[in-house]
């Protein structure tokens, strides 16, 4: 079973905007030997004949062809380098002592309750945190602005935003680029399944972003923008900020949304390897002549060779804002990083070839507006435990993503109330050991049991089940559920993993097509069926502790002293989204 999402890119994600073409040229040598060159690829020619404007900071913000290679670059090294603990460089570092103690310098910019390092999904919470009375500043590296390239979501997640105080109804309508109905799940020709209002919001991030953001500055915020983070020192009172351009920040609580790739998470990591690695590339182009349905996950091939790697590639696809021709389409996989690992600019060459097939359209009919391009990474252990006093990460950064989601923005939306009120109670009762912090990410088994459902989506590269198990697979899984209905189905197309429709989904597909079992076994691996046994007992303790014990222990809270009553209302809200039950159909 597995549910997708495509909310947002916030890994490492890059966009490319339309352009002319700068053609290479040879050069021939004047000697009698004759220098060759590497021809371009068709990825590098697509990319270079699109112009290049200014870049946004967060996801999708870097626009050009070496931003694909850098990006590749990076990921090479991530499959290259070796398992374990790696050296890192320290961001943070504890001091004991009070802060007044010691020299702050003389850039001092202010003191304030709250300091979010990484503004692009940042102001969101920021904003949430400030519309209760926080004094809250943002720092960002580049500017606070969202990309041209839509978010995809359903209108139940973007009205979360309104219950926080971010949004308001009107400026929900005013940021959305698209709408389309309805949205497909489909696998290699073995029946498709039609569902409507999932995913089927195309959300503009430049509206959405600087709307947040004026909203933000009207309620007191302060933004530092183009500032780097350079160190942070944890003192007993304060956690003191230094950054690239020589200010200083003192706060009491530093939030980490800088995404998978912050420093900070770094550092708690010790640079560890993901375990897991998700890879999408894709395009806005102009020229689809049939648009107004969209796919939540589509594949049209069994396993395939890409480069020196198996891969099972899928699709999603969405009519784009920017004009009724112009369609998103996006191919991605699931991968451990590994060196036979491909590349993103292989998978592109492969997208080229695959995409106008699957869309019923020739590349040469189509104007490539735009070139979509990002890694994310997964751990099996997530979301991650406050490993600081004072630092707490949110977001990606925090891994409260699923590991079959590419991005972070639903995940967002979902745990903003939650985490706006736990950060509110923290600071007011000066709960800031990273104990106190960790019940802000709690372990959460309906996230843990996702990693199957990863597992089961990746090619073995030495294969020992059929090339289209994948796709047999998923069929099954997703048929059983529309047999069982929207209260089934539904919360797993909106990533929300809980018990009762688990459970009714494997019966039924055990009944159904019993000897698809001993595949599933050859595939995940017996290690894993058993640490996912684990997960969906404890999904099931939550969902009966939820249902039965959090409303007999509720009322009895307010009584009880400030630390204690935290930590129990921490514990009724890790039950209740650990076990998916914060969905309402």
């Amino acid at each position: 079973m597995v549910v997708l999402q495509i909310h947002q890119f916030n890994g490492f994600v890059s966009s490319v905007s339309r352009a002319q073409t700068n053609q290479g040229r040879r050069r021939a040598s004047t000697t009698v030997c004759v220098q060759t060159q590497l021809a371009p690829s068709l990825t590098q020619k697509i990319m270079e004949s699109i112009s290049v404007g200014g870049e946004a900071g967060g996801a999708g913000g870097a626009y050009s062809y070496n931003a694909l290679k850098r990006l590749d670059n990076i990921w090479s090294n991530i499959c290259t380098q070796p398992t374990g603990p790696q050296e890192t460089q320290q961001i943070v570092s504890r001091v004991s002592g009070f802060s007044q103690d010691y020299s702050m310098g003389n850039n001092l910019v202010g003191t304030f309750d709250i300091v979010v390092c990484g503004g692009t999904l940042g102001i969101f919470l920021a904003t949430a945190l400030c519309a209760k009375g926080l004094r809250v500043a943002v720092v960002e590296r580049n500017a606070i602005k969202g990309r041209d390239q839509e978010w995809n979501i359903s209108r139940k997640e973007m009205k979360e935003l309104t219950e926080v105080g971010v949004l308001t109804e009107d400026e929900i309508e005013e940021v959305i680029a698209a709408k389309f109905n309805p949205n497909r799940c489909g696998f290699e020709n073995l029946g498709d399944i039609w569902v409507e209002d999932i995913l089927n919001l195309g959300v503009s991030p430049a509206k959405l972003v600087e709307t947040v953001k004026q909203r933000f500055i009207s309620l007191g915020g302060v933004i530092l923008e183009d500032s780097s983070l350079s160190s942070i020192v944890i003192y007993n009172d304060l956690a003191v900020m230094q950054l690239s351009k020589g200010d200083t920040l003192s706060s009491r609580l530093v939030i980490d949304a800088m995404g998978n790739f912050s420093p900070i998470l770094k550092q708690i990591k010790r640079g560890r390897k993901p375990d897991g690695m998700c890879l999408v590339v894709g395009s806005c182009a102009h020229g689809f002549k049939e648009n107004s349905s969209s796919d939540v996950i589509y594949s049209s091939s069994s396993v395939t060779r890409v480069a020196d790697s198996n891969v099972q590639l899928f699709w999603e696809a969405f009519p784009a804002g920017s004009g009724p021709l112009d369609r998103t389409t996006y191919m991605f996989t699931y991968t451990e990083p590994q060196s036979t690992s491909p590349s993103l600019e292989d998978l592109l060459e492969e997208y080229w070839k695959l995409m106008p097939k699957y869309q019923g359209v020739s590349l040469d009919e189509l104007e490539i507006l735009r070139v979509v391009y990002g890694i994310f990474p997964t751990y099996r252990n997530s979301p991650l435990p406050a490993a600081f006093d004072r630092v707490l990460q949110f977001g990606d950064a925090s891994g409260i993503q699923s590991p079959v989601s590419f991005g972070g923005f639903g995940s967002l939306t979902r745990h903003l109330g939650r985490l706006s009120n736990g950060i509110y109670e923290a600071i007011d009762g000066d709960l800031l050991d990273s104990d106190s912090l960790s019940k802000l990410n709690p372990y959460m088994p309906n996230l843990s049991a996702s990693w199957l459902f990863q597992r089961a989506m990746s090619a073995k590269q030495q294969l020992d089940v059929s090339r289209g198990f994948t796709n047999e697979l998923l069929h099954v899984n997703f048929s059983c559920m529309q047999r069982l209905g929207d209260p089934v189905l539904r919360p797993f197309l909106q990533d929300i993993i809980q018990f009762g429709p688990l459970a009714k989904t494997l019966g039924l597909v055990m009944l159904t097509k019993p000897q698809i079992i001993p595949s599933i076994f050859r595939q995940v691996g017996i290690p894993v069926l058993l640490d996912w046994s684990v997960h969906f007992f404890m999904l099931g303790l939550y969902t009966l502790l939820s249902a039965y014990i959090d409303p007999l222990l509720r009322p009895s809270l307010e009584g009880l002293p400030s630390k204690t009553r935290f930590e129990w209302k921490r514990c009724l809200e890790a039950w209740k989204y650990g076990a998916g039950l914060d969905y309402e159909l």
